[in-house]
């Protein structure tokens, strides 16, 4: 009895540990510390988190409305974002399947010096506007696929003997442009047109796999590509994509609870419109850390913050999130069922 007692408490602990945790996949910013964590197969993962954007840009020329980046503004954003993710197995790989939803609002003072070529329909050019959107962001769905490092976890028995050192794996995420949007406004929550991402995390864990002694690096390199919006501002508006680098140093202080160093870079983004460029490209880097508590055997609690520390110096932004993670799984939920009825 002793022995089984002890098998679920290792049990439990993986089951909350080893999970992926979505957290940026809807927006061009980040995923996360240990997002691409796995677990067993045919585990389901539900996530609500509250994402607070801030930007002072009154300088800056910058542009990113995946970012809720305008040229010459003072902006806000206020999102909120539910995800579902289905942990699989693909080609003998573990893989996972996410669909996130979000919505919210984002308000923008813009400055008088805005480029001409941004000013949306019946705004005086030199003269300083405020526009708001709220409603759906576009939707999104991301395949990981891991490569190399991690095999399929079909039971419990896999999970447990799993002990990774570097691990890479594949990630492809497609927006689907059904957000709200009104191509006479520049500020909106949707894009209009598709847009998505292709990933190549890469992890290495070191130390004791083993629940309060787990610790990673993990660097995820990947480039947003976006499609043309025929309608923006009554003009037609091109970018180049984004590069972006994401890397974290985690670390457990207990079973229950782990923190992490964040870092966030984004280059590149040339705007084009009506096929002459405009604005500047994107360079920005974060700095921040995450915190996060294992509540109970389901359900986590994690808050994350950042903000910028190298790049434009015009630019000051923040990143603030708070979300719920729960995940379950039907075969370990009933064993802990059967273990509480026999204690």
């Amino acid at each position: 009895m002793k022995n089984n007692n002890s098998y679920a408490q290792l049990l439990a602990f993986f089951t909350a540990l080893l999970i992926l945790l979505f957290s940026g996949s809807v927006l061009a910013i980040d995923d996360g510390a240990r997002a691409y964590w796995k677990t067993r197969e045919g585990s389901t993962v539900v996530s609500f988190q509250y994402l607070n954007l801030s930007l002072q840009a009154s300088g800056a020329q910058q542009f990113d409305p995946v970012g809720y980046i305008y040229p010459n503004s003072d902006a806000e954003a206020n999102v909120f974002v539910a995800s579902w993710a289905r942990h699989m197995t693909l080609f003998n790989r573990a893989s996972s399947l996410a669909v996130n939803l979000a919505g919210g609002s984002v308000q923008a003072d813009i400055s008088a010096s805005i480029p001409t070529e941004f000013l949306p329909p019946g705004i005086t050019p030199g003269v300083a506007f405020s526009q708001s959107s709220s409603g759906y962001a576009d939707p999104t769905v991301q395949l990981d696929i891991n490569l190399i490092g991690t095999s399929r976890l079909k039971s419990n028995v896999d999970l447990l003997n799993y002990e990774p050192t570097w691990t890479v794996d594949a990630a492809v995420m497609m927006a689907v442009p059904i957000g709200e949007y009104d191509g006479a406004k520049l500020v909106n929550m949707g894009l209009n047109r598709w847009w998505g991402r292709f990933a190549l995390p890469v992890k290495y864990h070191f130390g004791v796999f083993s629940p309060g002694y787990m610790s990673s690096f993990e660097l995820t390199p990947s480039i947003w590509m976006f499609a043309e919006n025929d309608d923006f501002v009554g003009q037609k508006l091109e970018n180049d994509p984004i590069i972006q680098l994401e890397a974290h140093l985690t670390q457990d202080f207990t079973p229950s609870f782990f923190g992490s160093l964040d870092l966030l870079y984004r280059s590149g983004f040339q705007s084009k419109i009506s096929s002459v460029e405009v604005g500047e490209e994107l360079d920005i880097g974060n700095f921040g850390f995450t915190l996060n508590y294992t509540t109970t055997d389901n359900l986590m609690i994690r808050t994350t913050f950042s903000s910028n520390v190298f790049g434009d110096n015009d630019v000051d932004n923040s990143i603030l999130r708070l979300q719920f993670v729960y995940v379950w799984h039907t075969a370990s939920e009933n064993f802990k069922k059967l273990n509480a009825a026999h204690q």
